[in-house]
C-alpha cells in the first residue's frame, strides 16, 4: 500500500516537473526562434524596400514615357506628311520633350502658355531663308483651310493634319495631336506650332507646292 502511494506521489511530482519545464520554455523563445524572428524581420524589411523601388522606378518610367510620348508619335508620323518623307529635327524633338505639356496643349491654362511664348517676329519669310534657327520657337500664323484630316491613332490618341494656305499663298502642314474642333475645309485659322522645317507636294494643278511643316499647339477659328 505504502509502495503503491510513493509510486503515486513521484508520478505527481514527475508530472508537476514536466508541466515546470514546459512552462518555462514557452515563456522564453529559444536563441533559434529568436534568430528566426530576426531573420524574418529582415525578409520583410528587403521585401517592403524592394517594393518601393520597383514603384518609384515604375513612376519615372511613367512620367519618362508621358514626357516623350508626342515626340515619339510626331516623329513617327512626319515621314508620312508629305510625299518626300521628311524628317523630325532633333532640336523640334527636344523642344516638344522639354514642353510636352504644349504640343498639343489641351488646358486652357496650357493654350495661354503656348502663346504668352510665341515669337511674333517669326515670319514665313524667316522659315523660307532658313527653318532651322527656329526648332525651339514657338510660331503662329493665319490663312485659310485647304484641307483638315483627323483620324485616331491605335492608343486612342486623335491625330490631326491641317493644309493651310495664308494671302500670300504660303502654305503650312500641321500635325498636331488633339482635334481641331469644328474647323473645316475652307475656314480661316490661326495656329500656334514649333517649325519642323520645310517639305513638298504634289498639287492638283501638276505642279509642286512648298510647304513648311509644323508639330501644332493649338488652333482656332477665327472670323469671317
Amino acid at each position: 500500500m505504502k509502495k503503491a502511494l510513493l509510486l503515486t506521489g513521484l508520478t505527481a511530482l514527475s508530472i508537476g516537473l514536466v508541466g515546470c519545464g514546459d512552462s518555462g520554455a514557452t515563456s522564453a523563445p529559444a536563441p533559434q526562434q529568436e534568430q528566426q524572428n530576426a531573420a524574418d524581420e529582415e525578409a520583410k524589411q528587403k521585401a517592403e524596400e524592394e517594393a518601393k523601388q520597383k514603384a518609384k522606378e515604375e513612376a519615372e518610367k511613367k512620367a519618362l514615357f508621358e514626357k516623350i510620348k508626342y515626340a515619339e508619335m510626331a516623329k513617327a508620323a512626319f515621314p508620312n506628311i508629305t510625299e518626300n518623307s521628311p524628317e523630325l529635327p532633333q532640336q523640334t524633338y527636344d523642344f516638344i520633350v522639354a514642353n510636352n505639356k504644349l504640343f498639343p496643349a489641351k488646358t486652357p491654362e496650357d493654350i495661354k502658355k503656348a502663346k504668352d511664348i510665341t515669337d511674333k517676329s517669326i515670319t514665313a519669310k524667316h522659315l523660307n531663308k532658313n527653318a532651322a534657327p527656329y526648332f525651339d520657337k514657338v510660331t503662329t500664323f493665319s490663312g485659310q483651310v485647304v484641307n483638315v484630316e483627323e483620324d485616331q491613332g491605335e492608343n486612342g490618341e486623335t491625330i490631326s493634319l491641317l493644309h493651310v494656305i495664308d494671302n500670300n499663298f504660303q502654305s503650312y502642314q500641321i500635325l498636331m495631336f488633339k482635334s481641331t474642333g469644328d474647323i473645316l475645309q475652307e475656314d480661316k485659322v490661326r495656329f500656334w506650332g514649333v517649325p519642323a522645317g520645310s517639305s513638298s507636294f504634289s498639287n492638283v494643278s501638276g505642279g509642286t507646292t512648298n510647304v513648311q511643316l509644323f508639330v501644332g499647339a493649338h488652333v482656332e477659328k477665327q472670323g469671317k
